[in-house]
């Protein structure tokens, strides 16, 4: 399983992979997780990067210390 293809819920369930989110882009935790729990979070990490809430290259930061994780 890779990043893009992870549940937001369990990516979130995954203590490693929210202190990644956290420490590159603590703004996403301002937003109500638990509506997303069942997107995956690439589907997730694509729209934030196109609403310019996370710069695309911290999304893809983030997504390459995950994937170093899994």
């Amino acid at each position: 399983m890779d990043f893009r293809s992870l549940t937001v819920k369990d990516c979130f369930a995954n203590e490693k992979c929210k202190a990644v989110i956290e420490q590159y882009a603590p703004q996403i935790m301002k937003y109500p997780i638990k509506l997303f729990n069942k997107k995956s979070c690439g589907e997730i990490f694509d729209l934030v990067v196109s609403k310019k809430i996370v710069p695309e290259d911290v999304a893809k930061t983030i997504e390459a210390k995950i994937n170093e994780l899994l």
